[in-house]
């Protein structure tokens, strides 16, 4: 409701403006002290910026990251201002009263505070960077199911259906077209056979039905069958954990085993999933020619540890002997609440 013209209460001074007038003051202030000419106006220019600094930062409204580091340069104002302003009243008394440096005591908690103020809002960032990384790959996975059930409910389907009709067709030997029959059921049962590959990278339905260790155990199969590895997976049999960490962690893996395949040039691969207390640890080890030049941000190395902090884990590439170690330890997560929803 607006209020009526002449019933507005005087308008508070812009943070702003305040913020300016204590960079003059401070200004003023410091310009003396190195001058040494008029300890007095240093003393009440210094007092002065510290008032207007603490003004601006209690008018400046709202709690996120940028008005916490807003606040946080404002309590260092304030705290050069008051030191300032301490040493002006020291010179006053011709340094003759040692009770005056009690007044160092504040200026020290408002650095303290500055120094609080300054970690608070960077860990903001970090939690604003987090949730919106998390809230993209919560998009993209849904984006990913979505498209999977499509082609795997329709297409997929009649693409079977129409192999079906041309197997049996094909049965019945006409000499005219049985070459023709026979042809086509061939590219049709290719393209089956690449729409349920192109399925299985995008959204791998055994880890909506089955869980992440079958998941990861299909993955291994297919990514050996294309890249002739031996990837050996020991996953036990975890309980049912959150779609959106069993999505990130199998992306997880699955891009390392994109880069051995490309790029490592081993033979084996070995996958190991293990639980410690409340943490569980995903390795992946080749037997490849190290990690020189072959994760780069362009092969997903930036991917990969970004999924790793939106579980709140860290994820590290060492190379082990004559090959390359990925090592994944997230908190554990809670168990899904319910099972996922299976695709028929």
């Amino acid at each position: 409701m607006t209020r009526p013209a002449g019933m507005n209460g005087p308008a508070r001074p812009a943070p702003a403006a305040l913020a300016a007038l204590g960079v003059l003051l401070l200004a003023a202030s410091t310009v003396l002290e190195l001058s040494d000419t008029n300890a007095r106006a240093e003393l009440w220019a210094g007092a002065g910026a510290g008032a207007t600094f603490l003004l601006a930062m209690v008018l400046s409204p709202g709690s996120d990251a940028r008005v916490l580091a807003l606040r946080a340069r404002l309590l260092v104002g304030a705290g050069l201002s008051a030191l300032l302003a301490v040493s002006g009243l020291w010179q006053l008394t011709e340094r003759s009263a040692p009770r005056v440096l009690l007044l160092l005591i504040p200026v020290c908690l408002l650095f303290t505070t500055a120094a609080l103020a300054l970690r608070e809002a960077a860990h903001q960032r970090e939690v604003a960077r987090i949730r919106e990384l998390s809230s993209r790959q919560a998009g993209e996975e849904a984006e990913r199911r979505r498209w999977v059930r499509e082609l795997h409910d329709d297409t997929l389907q009649e693409l079977a259906a129409v192999h079906v009709l041309l197997a049996g067709a094909a049965a019945e030997r006409d000499p005219r077209s049985g070459a023709a029959i026979t042809q086509a059921r061939d590219l049709v049962g290719h393209q089956i056979q690449a729409l349920r590959r192109l399925i299985s990278q995008m959204r791998p339905l055994a880890l909506d039905s089955l869980g992440l260790s079958a998941a990861l155990e299909e993955l291994a199969r297919h990514t050996g069958d294309a890249s002739a590895l031996d990837i050996r997976v020991q996953a036990p049999s975890l309980p049912r954990l959150p779609p959106d960490a069993e999505a990130t962690i199998y992306r997880i893996v699955q891009e390392a085993l994109t880069n051995a395949a490309r790029h490592s040039g081993a033979r084996t691969v070995d996958v190991a999933l293990r639980l410690h207390g409340q943490e569980l640890e995903v390795v992946v080890r080749d037997d490849g020619h190290g990690a020189a030049g072959r994760f780069t941000p362009g092969h997903g190395l930036t991917g990969m540890r970004e999924r790793a902090e939106m579980l709140g884990g860290t994820l590290t590439v060492t190379t082990d002997g004559p090959g390359t170690t990925v090592r994944l330890r997230v908190p554990r997560p809670a168990p899904a609440a319910a099972p996922a929803r299976t695709l028929s």
